[in-house]
């Protein structure tokens, strides 16, 4: 019976691991920020809703972004993958921004730039996981996510 207590604790510590939530990521803004011979260097601001009932802290993004060819969406080519590693703190059921540094690659923005001359927006879609660290420990959280960017 003496044992009954720890036990519980523990099933209630580690079931609030088990109930993470993946949570949404958004591009919302975008801006180059460095140019060289055959790549470059951009800045994007992603959004991070938490939809958890409890804070998570954010202790890196591995993430592949890839951009489509206009309304046929028949191509995707790869813009940018990589890992950030800053740390930010997203309250329950909140959103909060982090910002990407990404090297692409201009063969991708060629995809990218015709795609905003046919339609004036970038279709994208973004993928991998947001390393969280709430109750119960750390968890790598997939997310996957697509939508328009409008430059």
């Amino acid at each position: 019976m003496v044992l009954m207590g720890p036990l519980a604790l523990l099933l209630v510590l580690s079931g609030c691991a088990l109930f993470y939530q993946s949570p949404e990521v958004r591009i919302t803004d975008m801006r180059v920020v460095g140019l060289g011979l055959t790549s470059g260097t951009a800045e994007i601001d992603v959004e991070v809703d938490n939809p958890n009932r409890f804070a998570i802290e954010v202790r890196g993004l591995e993430y592949l972004l890839e951009v489509s060819d206009g309304a046929a969406r028949a191509r995707w080519d790869t813009l940018a993958t990589g890992f950030s590693a800053d740390t930010v703190r997203i309250a329950r059921r909140s959103t909060d921004k982090v910002t990407l540094q990404i090297p692409f690659r201009y063969q991708a923005l060629g995809v990218a730039f015709r795609s905003w001359l046919e339609g004036g927006q970038i279709p994208y879609r973004i993928e991998g996981e947001v390393r969280a660290r709430g109750p119960g420990g750390q968890r790598d959280l997939p997310f996957q996510s697509q939508g328009q960017f409008s430059p």
